[in-house]
């Protein structure tokens, strides 16, 4: 685990306690190898994740590791690993939280990421909503991954040459606007390039958050893969055994570690979309939450370790093939 500072933010203490060095190293070629065009930036509960991918582990290989093995291209030995994949993510996201604090314009950028947020929903949500022109909309839809001052200063020339269309239909501001591009233009001059936040000269902190979104992203493929495992075992109950990613923080401040809270946000995760194959495997009553965050902890990391005791030894064994 990594060393925890007098400094870090409340909620570094709960990636404390998955976060590992190890972890992130193990996956850090795979990591560097994810296209830069496909990165998304993670805004989740890392905590959560930890949680829910551990249960999705459990619903896929706990009971039908060797009827998944034979499925077409499915590492069963890398779908064990997701829980390590998480714990290397939360050891990213500590170094980037750690690097904007000590960043002299980390507050700033912090900011410039969740205008762009802002802008880049709800430019989604209007291009859904058929309120776009089409050549706007297809821009929306199938936009290149750019850093947050291209991106951001391409969505506010978007609503400003939509401006009569989508009047009294986006939550987008004038002032929103204005906003960002001063956000923007100060920004880029700080870091010397307009424009250019991910070159080899950028600061730490931009770079520690290219690798957690690095790490993000990949762990959303290969999840993505599980749940697919998931929905051939369940069927349409699939959400219930390999719960979806959150993809979205809490919109508002909350005490951080209740087991409602924890509830309340995998209840509003994205849903994913299902699939009608009949059940093959009966469902199983998962075990009551534990009200000791020291008990919970220490049953995730046995339940891990388990797992992938189980995987290696059906792959030693002959039972799955070996995909390595």
């Amino acid at each position: 685990m990594s060393p925890g500072t007098s400094n870090d933010p409340p909620e570094s203490a709960e990636l404390e306690t998955i976060s590992s060095r190890m972890a992130y190293e193990t996956f850090l070629s795979a990591a560097k190898a994810v296209e830069p065009g496909l990165l998304e930036e993670c805004c989740s509960d890392i905590v959560l994740v930890y949680h829910n991918v551990l249960r999705g582990v459990e619903g896929v290989l706990g009971s039908g590791a060797v009827l998944v093995s034979k499925l077409p291209n499915v590492n069963v030995v890398e779908l064990s690993m997701l829980p390590q994949l998480v714990q290397g993510l939360a050891f990213c996201a500590l170094q980037a939280q750690r690097d904007l604090q000590t960043a002299s314009f980390g507050k700033l950028f912090e900011r410039a990421q969740q205008m762009r947020r802002k802008l880049r929903k709800t430019a989604d949500a209007l291009a859904e909503a058929g309120l776009l022109p089409e050549a706007d909309a297809d821009e929306v839809r199938l936009h290149g991954q750019q850093d947050v001052l291209d991106d951001s200063l391409a969505l506010v020339s978007l609503f400003r040459r939509n401006e009569a269309r989508i009047a009294g239909r986006s939550p987008v501001m004038a002032s929103d606007l204005q906003e960002a591009e001063q956000l923007m233009g100060k920004l880029g001059a700080m870091l010397g390039q307009a424009g250019d936040d991910s070159g080899a000269g950028a600061p730490s902190f931009i770079k520690s958050i290219e690798m957690r979104d690095r790490f993000w992203t990949l762990l959303k493929q290969r999840h993505d893969v599980l749940w697919r495992c998931g929905a051939w075992l369940y069927g349409r109950v699939a959400d219930e055994r390999v719960p979806p990613l959150p993809d979205r923080q809490a919109a508002v401040s909350k005490v951080r570690g209740g087991v409602s809270e924890r509830e309340t946000a995998r209840a509003a995760a994205e849903p994913r979309r299902s699939i009608g194959p009949p059940s093959l495997v009966p469902a199983r009553v998962s075990p009551p939450t534990s009200t000791s965050p020291r008990d919970t902890s220490r049953h995730l990391t046995d339940l891990q370790r388990e797992l992938e005791r189980k995987t290696r030894f059906f792959v030693r064994m002959g039972i799955i093939p070996s995909q390595r």
